[in-house]
């Protein structure tokens, strides 16, 4: 019944009373308050009755909580202090009792949860209540007389034994349910103080000393009980397994360890002799059977212990570990393909180095080395052989150094040399010219011989007193060499910062010049050297409106290379060449029809949407069939692979015409001429500046134009300057080139009127 209901049925007597006395008195039915105000008194009074009632049985149930509360505090503290399990069960009789009450009848029993099947497993509760027949026999018999019994379990097995104890409380159900709380608590502490009890170190162990030695037999460390006199009294088996003998037991604990580490076996047991109380730790080597071992070695006095009566030395190898700590170590600090010092170590060493100029005043220098054409070595032999070289060149290095200076590698192609203690900048300007000519040296490979020449930069203390910023020094150096050409030094000055810095600028200004196409065409032509006819004309981009003029292409166009800004300028170029050369065929007349040659640089030919750009451009409204031609450069022929070969042959499909140009300058090979569907040869200036003077250079040019009319390509010779080298070219059988001696770059205007002349006169531009 709800409490509002049993409050209502409980007002029913005296209310009820006072009604009755009213009807059967006459004279207290007027008037009607009379009977009214006895009812609600007795009712206000029995309201107190039942409040003060509740009060005491409140107050009754938490005297009962807070004795249940000191029994169970007094139960803990004796289970704490149990030193048996025997102990411990008799805590637990004395707890029950006084939780079930003194003269109630009662039993307790602390047994393993695997002899008491009633408690279900997973039933996701701490205690369950069972009549005491439903238990097994041996227990039942053991509880006879009590009507039901709470199987309380603890939380979680023992730690070490693995084993869940349970305690079984019976008595009446009654008392058990108003105790239940109170019991679960009480198990949860007997389970682990039985564990306690047995595994104190006191306790005797059913195995005896037969038990101790099985463990140390199983045990992979070593322990040795060293005498007053250091000699080995006592080794565990793993003791044959570490230093490879059959009976260490009188052996000296100093002849045991290497000779260079025994002066630290001494000091450990002058350390224990000092000091008996405390533990010794180090790290000794010892010889065994697959040769020298590292171990970890914990000594501890137990001289005053009666049954030891020495030294406690406990080993364990650490080889591997301290093996695979130095391996982890070195490749963190270590280049992996040559050996060298990584950019960490070095900037580590050059910290040590400027702390050690500032102490005592030497120099140190770093010199940042930066190999030539090393890309292309991988692009035409792989990166097997490219990885081989950067061996070599760091065994190199490491020959020609001085034993207190670091060479290092720092990624790439990029090495860098730490030189310490020199006696002026000069040592390291003939560090690094030395490092230029050994480099030099060509290097043979199981592909061939290969030569890879370097660039070097020079920095010193001088320059900087902070690690990076000195190798960043070194690095703006070596950028100032490599400008000046292939095989070149160069000493940090500041005005390089001024360089970097507009290099920079102009950066950032080719990013907007490409977005906002703020770049023009100019086209070199092509002749007919025989007769001054032009017969095409090359593309060449300019970029007229720089910051201080026009920008030179040597500067720009490698920018664009490096930037990746190379391929929206080449498909501009080619979208605008091939337009302007539509429009020149139409001006032209009949019977001219000059083609367009464009530069195409190795990025572009990877590009996905490349084949597709040409496909457009070749079918410019206007533009004549079979007048377009594609330059490409050696190096990205012999870089070829499948998808290199579809995008020619799609080419030679669409009309495109090939040629090499600056052929002579990179890796030379017949053989491309041969498997690749090559129009033209595009002879490089350097070949045709001394064929004037030098025999051996004509004769060579002259065998190059031979072969090339064999194969039944075109030969166009750059450069040509002078009319020795025009007249010399054509009675070579070299019929077109190009060059100042013809014209200079045209803008399209003038194009078209060159289209109409014939050049025959001197050097210089013809058209005035």
């Amino acid at each position: 019944m709800p409490p509002a209901q049993w409050l209502m049925a409980a007002l029913v007597a005296p209310a009820g009373g006072a009604v009755c006395l009213y009807l059967a008195v006459p004279g207290l039915r007027e008037p009607l308050w009379t009977a009214i105000v006895p009812a609600a008194l007795s009712c206000v009074l029995f309201l107190l009755l039942v409040l003060r009632l509740a009060g005491m049985i409140a107050e009754h149930r938490r005297a009962r909580a807070r004795a249940r509360e000191r029994v169970l505090l007094a139960a803990i503290a004796a289970l704490a202090s149990a030193k048996s399990p025997d102990q411990v069960s008799r805590c637990c009789e004395a707890a029950v009792a006084a939780l079930l009450g003194a003269h109630v009848p009662h039993g307790s029993l602390l047994l393993p949860a695997g002899e008491v099947p009633g408690l279900p497993p997973g039933t996701g509760r701490a205690s369950l209540l069972l009549p005491v027949d439903r238990l097994p026999p041996g227990i039942a018999a053991r509880l006879a007389g009590l009507p039901a019994a709470l199987v309380c379990s603890p939380a979680e097995p023992g730690p070490a034994s693995g084993r869940a104890d349970v305690l079984l409380a019976a008595g009446p159900e009654r008392r058990l349910v108003g105790a239940r709380a109170a019991l679960e608590t009480l198990a949860a502490h007997a389970g682990p103080a039985a564990h306690r009890a047995e595994l104190r170190p006191d306790r005797p162990h059913p195995g005896g000393e037969a038990y101790f030695r099985t463990l140390l037999s199983s045990a992979s460390d070593v322990v040795l009980v060293v005498g007053a006199d250091s000699t080995v009294r006592y080794a565990s088996p793993s003791a044959r397994t570490l230093f490879g003998r059959s009976e260490v037991t009188g052996t000296p604990l100093r002849s045991l360890v290497e000779p260079q580490d025994r002066e630290r076996v001494d000091r450990t047991l002058a350390a224990l002799d000092s000091d008996p109380g405390r533990d010794v730790h180090d790290h000794w080597r010892v010889g065994g059977p697959g040769g020298r071992a590292e171990v970890e070695a914990r000594c501890r006095d137990l001289r005053a212990d009666g049954s030891v009566g020495g030294l406690v030395v406990t080993l364990r190898d650490v080889t591997e570990q301290r093996k695979l700590r130095y391996e982890l170590s070195h490749r963190a600090f270590h280049d992996p393909v040559t050996g060298l010092p990584n950019r960490a170590l070095l900037l580590e060493r050059i910290g040590r180095a400027l702390l050690h100029d500032r102490r005592e005043s030497p120099l140190a220098c770093v010199l940042f080395i930066d190999l030539d054409d090393f890309k292309t070595v991988n692009e035409t032999l792989g990166h097997a052989a490219g990885d081989r070289i950067l061996k070599a060149v760091g065994e190199r290095l490491s020959q020609t150094l001085r034993r207190t200076d670091t060479a290092a590698r720092l990624g790439g192609d990029a090495f860098a040399v730490l030189m310490e203690e020199a006696r002026q900048p000069e040592d390291a300007e003939l560090l690094a010219q030395q490092v230029i000519e050994v480099l030099d040296r060509p290097f043979r490979l199981p592909e061939g011989t290969v030569t890879v020449s370097a660039g070097v930069g020079v920095a010193t203390t001088w320059d900087s007193t902070d690690p990076d910023e000195l190798l960043s020094c070194a690095g703006l150096a070596v950028y100032a060499a490599k400008s000046a050409g292939k095989r070149q030094w160069s000493r940090f000055v500041p005005g390089l910062r001024v360089r970097v810095t507009e290099r920079h600028d102009l950066r950032a200004r080719l990013d907007r010049a490409i977005s906002r196409e703020e770049f023009a065409l100019r086209y070199q032509p092509v002749v007919d050297i025989t007769g001054g006819q032009v017969i095409g004309f090359e593309a060449l981009a300019r970029w007229p409106q720089g910051r201080c003029g026009p920008v030179p292409p040597g500067q720009f166009i490698p920018l664009a290379e490096e930037t990746g800004h190379i391929a929206p300028l080449g498909a501009w170029v080619l979208r605008n060449a091939v337009a302007d050369m539509a429009r020149l065929q139409r001006t032209a007349g009949r019977g001219l029809a000059p083609y367009i040659s464009v530069n195409v640089s190795g990025r572009q030919w990877q590009d996905a949407d490349f084949l597709e750009e040409v496909s457009k451009a070749v079918e410019t409204p206007g533009l004549a069939p079979g007048s377009l031609q594609l330059e490409l450069t050696e190096s990205v022929l012999l870089h070829r692979d499948d998808r290199l070969d579809r995008v020619i042959r799609s080419l030679k499909e669409l009309g495109v015409r090939i040629a090499v140009d600056d052929f002579g300058t990179g890796f030379s090979s017949l053989r491309y001429l041969r498997d690749f569907p090559v129009d033209t040869l595009k002879l490089d200036k350097t070949y045709i500046d001394d064929i004037p003077r030098d025999p051996r250079q004509a004769a060579l040019v002259h065998g190059i134009v031979c072969l090339a009319r064999t194969l039944g390509l075109q030969v166009i010779a750059e450069g040509i300057e002078q009319r020795g080298q025009r007249d010399l070219l054509t009675s070579m059988g070299c019929r077109f080139g190009q060059g100042f001696l013809f014209a200079q770059p045209l803008t399209v205007e003038q194009s078209a009127v060159a289209l109409r002349k014939h050049y025959g006169g001197g050097p210089g531009p013809a058209l005035r």
